[in-house]
């Protein structure tokens, strides 16, 4: 074998064992995946700040006029055919020079 198919197998060899030390060392009682259940400071402001809304929100805005006379200004977005099969294929009659 030459010189470098030798250090190729070799370092693919070394790889292997790394590989198979990594995942065969853990423990079999502990969980793969751990889920934590405490709150981090962002979870516990949000909470609090939920809670400070009142219970009953003023709904006199559906009866305003000026809401009542917004428009809807969507547009229909008509369906294109698709494409072709292959984008990056070569085009029949052009030339790839």
């Amino acid at each position: 074998m030459k010189p470098n198919s030798t250090l190729f197998v070799t370092i693919g060899l070394v790889l292997a064992a790394g590989a198979y030390w990594y995942f065969s060392s853990g423990t079999d009682d502990q969980a793969p995946l751990t889920i934590s259940t405490s709150e981090d400071h962002g979870q516990t402001e949000f909470k609090m700040l939920i809670n400070e809304l009142p219970s009953a929100f003023n709904t006199k805005i559906f009866s305003d006029p000026r809401f009542s006379a917004l428009v809807d200004l969507t547009t229909q977005i008509t369906p294109e055919s698709p494409g072709r099969i292959d984008p990056f294929a070569p085009i029949d009659g052009l030339s790839t020079k």
